[in-house]
């Protein structure tokens, strides 16, 4: 298909080139994390970190923007698949292209963090659920299972999606067929076995991502604030998938009479899946007072080309193939335009970098020096918080461990005991010409070495960069 090449092509490329450092989650939750390979991190269960390092260690910058870009396009393939298993491949390809307009799959996607890497995900065990729902056989529940567990080491966003697999397939098959089905059974087997490490890392390090995730999403104030936040929620949705219902009705494939599509085996699996999953955020939203983020939406949109192109089949709609063409295509190159405005033309005209115009490798290359000068010994610990310190790290060879904001909990690959053997560079950004204390002053044994700064490389009149830095010298180090 011309759109997933083009998605891989000029999605990777020109973010690529028009980006001096790599995206804000990235660096802090990609390769940071994934350097160090652990069965879990702070804020999230470890598979996209791990996938992000992979890529990075490869082929370098230009690995985690095509990582992202091949999550994408593995997305449009797996719900054209799916398509197929109910509608003829024009129609599945239309619905597939319509994705083109859920904001989803282009603007943020440069940014390889754990809602992108959700959406192939969701996407195969949706194809996989079907296969299994419709009969074909326990092969299809393993599967399933196996990208159920996938799912959830890659967010635990993932488990709504499975909470509303399981209220279709009781509404469509019964409970009495589900308990006394091995396919199921052999489906939860299969996702607790892939899912049974990180289990243990959670039980073994008090479920800090729960107590993250809890911290991160915020609690309603008043009674009235519980009616916000998921009402908030749901509109940005239907903000963010506007573009595809836009592009449809453009091609003529919105049908007069949606309702009686409805009554379609097919379209009610998709609307299930569609809608159960954002409904339910919103829901447990509204009954725990917790916040949402807008983002947490990222792959809860897979079917919605295939939701309009059913319900245009089922109701005999004529499409216009080339307007649909046309007007996909048009939403593409207006994505790449928005992505590059936002984060490159806008910045560099307000003097106001942005994340991706950081210079990471002057960074890296002068701090380490700066270490290797005061302690005489390769740079291997950085503390720092996870963006700052991750640009230092991932510039030195061999690379350094990031220790994030000196919290031996945030990152347990720090030890006492090994940063009483190695000491660590600590590094923070100065933005009041006051030179206040350094966020990490309360670390023992630092000692405040000086201040550098470096110009912006896309934003030269900008106010340069200044980092301070120290060190905690290594026990037995006279330097």
């Amino acid at each position: 298909m011309l759109l997933v090449a083009g998605q891989l092509l000029f999605w990777t490329v020109v973010p690529w080139l028009f980006a001096w450092s790599l995206p804000l989650d990235v660096v802090s939750d990609g390769i940071a994390w994934g350097h160090e390979w652990q069965w879990g991190y702070y804020k999230h269960p470890p598979l996209p970190s791990w996938l992000a390092e992979l890529f990075f260690v490869a082929l370098g910058n230009i690995g985690p923007f095509l990582l992202s870009q091949i999550a994408i396009a593995a997305t449009y393939g797996l719900v054209f698949l799916l398509g197929r298993e109910f509608m003829p491949a024009r129609w599945a390809a239309a619905g597939a292209l319509l994705l083109a307009g859920v904001y989803y799959f282009s603007v943020p996607t440069p940014e390889f963090n754990h809602n992108v890497a959700q959406m192939p995900l969701w996407a195969a065990a949706s194809l996989f659920y079907y296969r299994a729902w419709k009969g074909g056989g326990l092969r299809w529940w393993l599967a399933l299972g196996i990208a159920a567990g996938f799912g959830l080491i890659a967010k635990y966003a993932t488990g709504v999606l499975l909470v509303a697999m399981l209220a279709h397939f009781i509404r469509t098959r019964g409970l009495r067929f589900m308990v006394g089905n091995a396919g199921p059974a052999l489906a939860i087997v299969a996702c607790v076995a892939v899912v049974a490490p990180h289990l243990v890392w959670l039980f073994r390090n008090g479920f800090p991502t729960l107590h993250y995730a809890v911290g991160r999403a915020g609690t309603a104030s008043a009674p009235l604030d519980r009616f916000v936040a998921p009402a908030k929620f749901l509109l940005a949705q239907g903000i963010d998938i506007a573009p595809a219902f836009l592009a449809a009705a453009i091609a003529g494939l919105l049908p007069r009479r949606p309702a009686s599509a409805v009554r379609d085996e097919n379209m009610r699996f998709l609307l299930w899946l569609t809608l159960g999953p954002p409904l339910l955020t919103a829901c447990v939203s509204l009954a725990t007072g917790l916040g949402i983020r807008d983002m947490w939406g990222a792959p809860m949109w897979n079917l919605t080309g295939l939701v309009i192109a059913e319900a245009a089949l089922l109701c005999r709609a004529n499409p216009a193939w080339t307007r649909l063409a046309i007007s996909v295509a048009t939403l593409f190159v207006l994505g790449l335009l928005v992505w590059l405005f936002s984060n490159v033309f806008v910045p560099e005209f307000e003097g106001r970098p942005s994340r991706i115009q950081w210079p990471d490798q002057q960074m890296s290359q002068s701090l380490a020096a700066a270490w290797q000068h005061q302690m005489h010994r390769p740079l291997t610990i950085v503390a720092a918080d996870g963006w700052i310190g991750g640009l230092v790290a991932m510039g030195t060879s061999p690379r350094a461990s990031v220790w994030i904001d000196a919290s031996y909990a945030k990152s347990p690959w720090i030890t006492p005991r090994r940063l009483a053997q190695e000491g660590a560079l600590v590094v923070w950004r100065i933005r009041s010409e006051n030179r206040p204390p350094p966020p990490l002053a309360h670390v023992r044994g630092l000692q405040i070495v000086g201040v550098k700064s470096f110009a912006w490389p896309a934003t030269p009149k900008a106010p340069p960069l200044r980092i301070g830095y120290g060190v905690i010298p290594p026990r037995g180090n006279n330097s």
